[in-house]
């Protein structure tokens, strides 16, 4: 009797410890038949990454200046305004004025490095 116990004990500590359906993180990345998609908190769903940047741009009351090929003047830009940098090739980036100077989404939100490098992101400081 005490050695089923004890296997039942061990049993219920392993279900209980494993998480079996965990929610993804907010930026979590998944392949699905070689597309990639991004989970969204703020949405709930998985979504390409356009959509995951424009939803996370949203969030942030933006984009502040819309999709832009130059910036706005330094000294006029405030702390979280946004933009989406269009690159002369017309890939984008979404961008956050963070920290005094302007940043890469992805790079503020500390998301994986394929979103970090995704569309125009890669090439954006060239």
């Amino acid at each position: 009797m005490c050695k089923i116990s004890l296997v039942i004990l061990i049993l219920a500590l392993a279900l209980a410890s494993s998480p079996a359906h965990a929610k993804p993180e907010n930026g979590e990345l998944r392949d699905d038949r070689g597309l990639l998609q991004v989970w969204s908190d703020k949405g709930n769903q998985w979504l390409d990454p356009e959509n995951f940047f424009r939803i996370e741009l949203d969030h942030l009351n933006g984009p502040t200046y819309g999709s832009v090929k130059t910036y706005p003047a330094y000294e006029s830009v405030k702390e979280w305004e946004s933009l989406i940098d269009i690159l002369p090739d017309g890939r984008t980036c979404p961008m956050v004025f963070f920290h005094s100077r302007w940043r890469r989404l992805p790079d503020v939100l500390a998301l994986d490095e394929r979103l970090r490098n995704f569309g125009g992101c890669k090439d954006v400081f060239d």
